[in-house]
């Protein structure tokens, strides 16, 4: 047991984590005495990115042997499953930063079952997707088999809805998209990943914001763990790979069909979770969220979808029909493909959106643009797409400022028949337009609808000559309610003068 720093220190040096530069940091820092225990010391150099707090406990233990596996030394330990343990490593020949996956030994004891999980895993090793994390190599060291695999500094989408619970949609909407288009280029390839869920889609770069300057980037876990369509091995019964809660399968997310038989699902299955994934970051929680494990999975089979409106009104109508369709219980109800989700999405995912798009039309002789629908002004957004633009609890979300319509269609010119009917004072100024300048040159013809529709219209003055003649006959009322209250008065004191009278 390591009891000083500098034994510390030689046994961080003998583990090869660190170039000589970085351990002379290590040391500067550490003889400073900034730090009075040892996690102290480990969340400073953490802070530096200089060690993490699960290396520097080995190393304190003396299990820094435990941090070299094959051709990797692990630099942190990112998280554990069913599946296993993953690691960030650094791969020694050339430096680069993975994601290490080591499988659980026991779950590869059937030769059968190890030599069909070799086969999916080389190839999962041929997809290559902006939206899918990379699987680089695969192998075996000491009897335990492991996975290389794109390492991206990101957060994964369970993290992110509950911490910023819920999302705004055009956030969670552009999420799924691209998580659809990954899922696309998986099933083209006759792979079906059976354990959609948040914690298997993770997002890099910044978040979907209206402030970003970056675009963010979400991408797909686990790809290389999935069972291809029609790798089956006859004699093999639904061992640990097709169990439920080890590699395929969370209740919360899990299609009707996979709960009953795991190894017959097709992609509908997967198009099904990544409904209850949209769902869970619009509303904040999965669509059926109490109960047991037992009582979930019957639950996705038997009762309806909680409508999400009803927790989340501002989603649009179109978005919960959408998510109505994945969270069908027949698969045959469902989309047909990942990409028509993805299509049906990408119309949310920008800021703003309006959540009945209205087409622009541009009016000639300088006239300002108006919409078809003249009854509403075009240029303001509803309420409750404003609260869908920021997401009603997430403080990241700034407002974007003054809202527009989206980007205008081609630009035509409207007849006479279907302009808008003008305001008073706007029949006025195109009466006045309209009358000649000279008796000698020829009067100017006027449509005949354009005359109709003014007609109707009063002027300036007819109305104020109405108003005037309202006010008055509203006075006069008022007046003639004063005189009788005050005659009730007289009345009643006189009676009550001679009421007075006649009892004395």
């Amino acid at each position: 047991m390591i009891s000083t720093f500098e034994e510390w220190l030689a046994a961080l040096q003998n583990s090869g984590l660190l170039t000589a530069a970085q351990v002379e940091e290590v040391a500067r820092l550490g003889r400073s005495r900034r730090w009075q225990e040892w996690d102290e010391l480990f969340e400073i150099l953490a802070r530096r990115r200089l060690v993490s707090i699960y290396a520097g406990r080995k190393i304190l233990q003396g299990k820094g042997g435990d941090l070299s596996f094959g051709p990797f030394v692990l630099l942190d330990k990112l998280g554990e499953g069913g599946m296993g343990k993953v690691y960030r490593a650094r791969r020694q020949m050339d430096g680069t930063v993975v994601a290490l996956k080591i499988v659980r030994p026991h779950l590869l004891n059937h030769p059968l079952i190890r030599r069909r999980y070799e086969r999916e895993v080389a190839a999962a090793l041929s997809l290559n997707h902006p939206n899918i994390v990379r699987v680089y190599e695969a192998g075996e060291h000491e009897g335990r088999h492991y996975l290389a695999m794109e390492f991206i500094d990101g957060i994964d989408l369970s993290r992110l809805g509950k911490e910023y619970r819920p999302l705004a949609i055009p956030e969670a909407c552009e999420y799924i998209r691209q998580a659809a288009l990954g899922l696309h280029h998986a099933h083209e390839r006759g792979f079906v990943h059976r354990d959609i869920k948040p914690s298997n889609i993770i997002v890099a770069g910044e978040r979907h914001l209206p402030q970003a300057v970056e675009p963010a980037m979400a991408k797909i876990l686990d790809m290389g763990l999935v069972r291809a369509i029609g790798a089956a091995e006859e004699g093999i019964a639904p061992l640990e790979l097709t169990r439920e809660g080890v590699v395929v399968g969370t209740p919360d997310y899990m299609a009707p069909e996979q709960a009953k038989n795991s190894r017959q699902v097709d992609i509908r299955a997967d198009l099904y979770s990544l409904g209850c994934t949209l769902y869970f970051l619009l509303a904040g929680r999965p669509p059926f969220a109490e109960g047991t494990a037992i009582e979930k999975i019957l639950k996705h089979q038997l009762d309806p979808v909680p409508p999400l409106r009803e927790c989340r009104p501002d989603v649009p109508p179109e978005v919960e029909k959408l998510v109505v369709r994945m969270l069908a219980k027949r698969p045959e109800e469902r989309p047909s493909s990942a990409l028509e989700v993805a299509q049906e999405l990408e119309r949310w995912c920008r800021y703003p959106f309006m959540l009945h798009p209205t087409p622009m039309v541009v009016r000639q002789q300088g006239h300002s643009s108006l919409s078809l629908g003249a009854a509403t002004p075009p240029a303001t957004t509803p309420p409750e797409t404003e609260s869908a633009l920021r997401g009603p609890t997430d403080p990241q979300v700034t407002p974007p400022g003054p809202a527009t319509c989206p980007v205008p269609m081609t630009p035509m010119v409207v007849p006479d028949k279907v302009k808008s009917r003008p305001t008073s004072a706007s029949a006025a100024s195109e009466r006045q337009e309209r009358t000649p300048v000279s008796p000698r040159k020829p009067e100017r013809v006027v449509p005949p609808v354009r005359i109709g529709t003014s007609r109707h219209l009063p002027s300036g003055g007819h109305a104020s000559r109405r108003q005037k003649l309202r006010k008055r006959k509203w006075l006069g009322i008022d007046q003639l309610l004063v005189v009788v209250v005050i005659v009730c008065l007289f009345l009643a004191l006189m009676l009550a003068a001679a009421v007075t009278f006649l009892l004395q």
